[in-house]
């Protein structure tokens, strides 16, 4: 079941979440964006509420950013990944302002995938060990090596590394626990423990987590288990990676997930929103000590690609923007109001609303399987928020689900209005009638 909630995640990746043919039609293709509205080739057009899979942060066709962009390809449109940059270094210095204190010393990459495998090759670099845990269900990436810290299994054509361990997080465990989460994040480090002591503890060199694992439908690590976690790593010396992809840059409404759940890591994965999805970009920042080591000891990891002076120049306007229009501080605000509506609808429709979870604009609304009939079969929970995102998208609402599929996400632009709140709520609770 898993794999196959993986690949449909993946089919939907590439066809922007609509069924029908692989064929391009202007009924299918978008031609334009702008803020959260994309325009399709019919002039057809929908609202965008996830973000185009969790990159558009500040709104899609900002002038200000695609002015730096146009500005630095003019004065320098490329230079070798190896050679110190004034852009890079400026970015540096940018990303230092919003950053845990601790984290000072970053590497640029492409994007997520490949700054995973840079935080992980530098985790087994340093410690000299090989082992990487994580907690299923998971997403870190799609490269052959990233997939392997996957919670789902690895791909029929992909390549199985025995290296990487999964341990099972709090979402796997909620119905051990009753329902309590913060009885799961106690059972999910428990389990972690005993994993570790498993394949032994001085085997493992790092360990990957998400301070929010969106592909459970945005379950939020628990204090408890952010802190347990970090003692369980200085206790056997493994370096402790926060997967930021998503929760970076605002999201959570804290500029980095880790902030809103308490986690303190070892270095800290980011991109998409490190350029609103201007250009593509990943990083990966390591705290002081690490970071010094490896200038020290140096660290061949690299694509030609990496840190490119274009998208650094769009990541600085990014940030700009975020700081300038307090964005951050508003995906805080409106996370508030979208959070009450969707508890409100959960209230309204008991019997089908489980529950409602996340941070910021990174929330989640999961659903329960339908009642049998004497007419009709059992509506499993993932074949509700599917009748629920397709009546959405009839109401040009786009929107994206857990890898499951029992939930439904919500992560829109931080420029989100409270009328289009309001319109979505509306469709929603249609919808849940008549599912």
């Amino acid at each position: 079941m898993r794999g196959r909630a993986h690949q449909h995640f993946y089919l939907n990746l590439w066809y922007t979440g609509e069924a029908g043919s692989q064929r391009a039609t202007p009924a299918n293709t978008f031609v334009r964006s702008r803020g959260m509205t994309l325009t399709r080739g019919n002039g057809t057009t929908v609202e965008d509420w996830f973000g185009q899979y969790f990159v558009n942060n500040i709104g899609a066709g900002r002038v200000e950013v695609a002015r730096a962009m146009s500005d630095q390809a003019r004065r320098m449109s490329w230079i070798s990944p190896g050679s110190f940059a004034d852009v890079r270094l400026e970015l540096t210095a940018d990303l230092r302002t919003v950053l845990p204190r601790h984290l000072t010393t970053p590497q640029f990459g492409i994007g997520g995938s490949d700054s995973i495998e840079n935080a992980v090759r530098a985790a087994r670099l340093v410690t000299g060990r090989t082992r990487v845990l994580t907690f299923s269900p998971c997403y870190h990436g799609d490269t052959m090596t990233a997939e392997n810290l996957c919670g789902s299994p690895v791909t029929k054509h992909g390549d199985r590394r025995p290296w990487a361990v999964k341990s099972p997080s709090a979402y796997e465990l909620r119905e051990a626990a009753g329902g309590d989460w913060e009885r799961a994040g106690e059972l999910a480090l428990e389990r972690a423990e005993r994993t570790l002591e498993q394949h032994g503890a001085r085997t493992f060199a790092a360990s990957v987590v998400e301070p929010i694992m969106w592909t459970s439908g945005a379950v939020p690590l628990s204090r408890a288990f952010s802190r347990g976690l970090r003692s369980l790593c200085d206790r056997h010396g493994i370096k402790l990676i926060a997967d930021e992809v998503v929760t970076g840059f605002g999201r959570t409404g804290r500029w980095f997930g880790s902030q809103a759940v308490g986690l303190v890591p070892d270095a800290l994965v980011c991109a998409k929103g490190i350029t609103g999805g201007y250009a593509p970009l990943g990083a990966v920042v390591f705290e002081r000590s690490w970071g010094a080591w490896l200038r020290r000891k140096g660290f061949n990891h690299g694509l030609t690609f990496g840190g490119h002076p274009v998208a650094c120049a769009a990541a600085r306007a990014t940030i700009r923007i975020l700081k300038d229009e307090r964005l951050v501080e508003r995906a805080a605000a409106m996370g508030r109001p979208l959070h009450d509506g969707l508890e409100g609808l959960r209230r309204a429709h008991p019997d089908r609303v489980v529950e409602v979870r996340g941070r910021g604009l990174l929330l989640a609304l999961e659903l329960a399987p339908g009642r049998a009939s004497r007419s009709s079969r059992r509506m499993t929970a993932a074949q509700r928020v599917e009748s629920i995102t397709n009546a959405a998208l009839r109401a040009r609402i786009q929107l994206t689900t857990s890898a499951d599929g029992s939930a439904i996400l919500f992560m829109p632009p931080f420029i989100v209005t409270q009328r289009r709140i309001d319109r979505l709520l509306d469709v929603l609770d249609r919808a849940l009638r008549n599912v």
